[in-house]
């Protein structure tokens, strides 16, 4: 079932973006809120983020999730207001909150209204926004200090749904304040209606309605009574007011009283001066709150109007052409050197040089600010992850310091698409196996709260993502037993690996060390996920661990997927092209110099055994004796540690290249990742090194 919701499609779709920042904002500043003292500040910033939310899902006509955030708001206020205190019971509930206004956003995405029922998170909102009225919040100091004391109920009483309440606050911070007028007629019954109105929109223009009894509605649809009740906010005082309600005709008896609002509480005082509400820790407080609020508001939108949204499906059509792009700049200087070497026309050669020069020097500035406007900082990723490690450590019992760093480093969009799922399986084993109990830790003589920490750093033309923490470490013994056990290895062959190769094998499917399997992790399957989604976006990953110390993951991965570096190299008179990032050196060795190793081929390079492929037979199946040359061209490749030669035909050079999908009609080619269009017109298949280095190392 629709939800019917009031906003055209391309609202939602604005409303949904900006949802999203609000989400991250709260979980972030709410993780801050539960480390660091009050901060008035950070308070702010998130009852704005709640605020907005709240007006915004209302104004599309989410009345589940406005009924929610206003909830949430009130308890946000009585914290900003230091009538309860910040406690971790009460961030998890409005952690709860934030992800059942996650699953209500879905709804949106879906046009479904889901099963969440509120009542549960509702009556928690409730029941915390009361707490500090038994004392556990800010403590009977706070609630009885002159700045914050209720003002005594008005006698009028109109009450106020939290639409309304909103409004009320708002008119509040404007330096407006609340009168209730109370208003009996004196007209003959078949006029009440008319009068009814007519008075209304009077009284309308003297402040702004906030709510009527009967409302404008109710009297247009003739719902009569022989008293109108209002509530304004207006500027002006309360003697000025009598006075203009006492120029309207056919009024019997008129009431007007200052009005106090328990959700005003500490804003509105019953001896309000006449020009306007400015009692101490009152009102003053949310005009100063205002104020700092417009003026950073300013100073953002003076930003904001520098940036605009771009959708994504743009960046990667812009990326496509400016793919095309480097690859006729590439034929346009293949002709160049043709026309120069071939012909004999060298004014129209010179002609062509400059011109060709100058697209290369617009399409290399094109292809730059593309790729940049398609980078993001990876701290949108990151601050996904405190809120998953707290939870984590609650539910185990575990102290964690968790630290980020290199927030700002930035990649491509579609890589930390990709290495998002990676990273939470890596900091969920952290938490979950890696960091002990705390009695366990002091008994080692570690601190109780064990460290984690989330970096990125640039590095050449990559990006390198560290996670380490200080726990127990892996045994390289405990994993080579169980890789035995398993029958991944044979003890012969555990007994030559070294403990980082034996660290290691726990990329292997199936392989676990751990005694124990929880909801999180434990069951041997991940591990091996996460190396392959890294190995697909041609990066890698590296783990040092050491019993007792901890144990730290290294991630590489290149900036972006679109267009790379490649060594190009002939195999039997075709063009192959290999990611330049994974080459390390290119050699050229003598046939005599390999050996054989239980059948395989090897070469000696500076004392260590370097395991040959030969790309021919892995793309053709054979090799001739053709092949069986005296000198051989070797590319060397590393990936995660682990090296190996390719031997190929002959070396050609690095050129710049635009990796193109093999189509669905290709299907999967083994050791091809992808295909380029060479300067030439030609085709080039892009090599697998991730693939034939994994069946070299098994």
């Amino acid at each position: 079932m629709g939800l019917n919701l009031d906003a055209s499609p391309e609202e939602l779709k604005i409303f949904l973006e900006e949802a999203e920042e609000h989400f991250q904002t709260l979980e972030e500043d709410l993780i801050r809120l539960e480390k660091e003292d009050f901060n008035e500040e950070l308070m702010q910033e998130i009852f704005r983020a709640s605020h907005t939310l709240k007006g915004s899902s209302a104004t599309i006509g989410h009345t589940r999730m406005a009924e929610l955030t206003h909830a949430m708001e009130n308890v946000l206020d009585r914290l900003r207001k230091k009538q309860l205190a910040v406690s971790t019971e009460l961030v998890d509930i409005l952690f709860e909150c934030l992800d059942c206004l996650r699953v209500l956003r879905d709804e949106i995405i879906n046009d479904d209204e889901s099963d969440l029922e509120l009542g549960g998170i509702l009556q928690k909102l409730s029941s915390a926004r009361d707490s500090g009225d038994e004392g556990t919040g800010a403590g009977p100091a706070a609630l009885s200090s002159p700045e914050t004391r209720p003002a005594e109920k008005s006698k009028l009483s109109l009450e106020l749904n939290w639409e309304e309440s909103d409004a009320l606050r708002h008119c509040v911070e404007e330096g407006t304040h609340p009168i209730l007028v109370r208003l009996t007629f004196d007209v003959e019954p078949e006029m009440a209606a008319v009068r009814l109105f007519v008075t209304l929109m009077a009284v309308g223009e003297i402040g702004e309605i906030i709510k009527s009894d009967p409302s404008a509605e109710e009297i247009e649809n003739e719902k009569v009574s022989e008293c109108l009740t209002v509530l304004i906010c207006t500027k002006e005082d309360e003697e000025k007011l009598k006075k203009l309600v006492a120029e309207l005709p056919n009024i019997a008896r008129s009431e007007i009283e200052k009005y106090v609002y328990e959700g005003l509480e500490g804003q509105v005082q019953p001896d309000l001066p006449e020009q306007g509400i400015s009692p101490a820790g009152g009102a003053g407080e949310i005009k100063s709150e205002v104020k700092s609020s417009t003026a950073s508001n300013k100073a953002n939108n003076k930003k904001a109007n520098r940036t605009v949204r771009v959708d994504v499906d743009l960046l990667d059509s812009l990326m496509n052409l400016v793919g095309e792009l480097v690859i006729d700049r590439t034929r346009l200087f293949q002709i160049l050197t043709t026309i120069e070497t071939e012909y004999e026309i060298d004014e129209i050669s010179q002609d062509l040089g400059r011109t060709s020069v100058h697209i290369a020097r617009v399409t290399t500035q094109l292809q730059e600010q593309i790729m940049k406007a398609r980078m993001l900082p990876v701290e949108n990723l990151f601050n996904k992850f405190p809120r998953m490690v707290r939870d984590l450590a609650q539910k185990a019992g575990k102290e964690v310091n968790f630290v980020m760093a290199g927030q700002e480093t930035e990649l491509d969009r579609s890589i930390i698409e990709e290495i998002g799922d990676p990273l939470i399986h890596l900091l969920r084993n952290a938490v979950d196996h890696g960091i002990e109990i705390p009695e366990e830790r002091s008994a080692k003589g570690k601190s109780a709260e064990g460290r984690l920490k989330l970096q990125a750093a640039h590095e050449e033309n990559h990006i390198i993502i560290t996670i380490k923490d200080d726990g127990r470490g892996i045994d390289p013994e405990l994993v080579r037993q169980s890789a035995i056990k398993k029958g991944l290895i044979s003890e012969d062959q555990a007994k030559r690996l070294t403990d980082k190769e034996a660290v290691s094998l726990i990329f292997t499917s199936g392989l676990s060390t751990v005694a124990k399997v929880t909801d999180v992790s434990g069951r041997g399957v991940g591990m091996d996920v996460v190396r392959n989604n890294i190995e697909k976006i041609n990066g890698a990953i590296e783990i040092n661990s050491v019993v007792g110390e901890g144990t730290e993951f290294k991630i590489k991965l290149p900036l972006t997927l679109a267009i790379i570096r490649a060594l190009l190299v002939s195999i039997d008179n075709s063009v192959y092209a290999v990611p330049l990032s994974t080459v390390t050196e290119t050699i050229r060795i003598q046939r005599q110099q390999i050996e054989y190793v239980n059948n395989h081929e090897v070469i000696v390079v500076r004392g260590k055994a370097l395991p040959l492929k030969r790309l021919k037979k892995v793309f053709y199946g054979h090799i001739t004796d053709e092949d069986e040359r005296d000198k051989l061209f070797v590319v060397v490749v590393n990936l995660a540690g682990q090296q190996i030669g390719f031997v190929v035909d002959s070396l050609i050079g690095e050129q710049e290249i635009v990796i193109k999908s093999l189509g669905k009609y290709v299907g999967e080619v083994q050791g091809v990742s992808g295909a380029t269009i060479l300067g030439d017109g030609n085709v080039a298949l892009i090599v697998d090194v991730s693939t034939l280095v994994k069946k070299a190392a098994s």
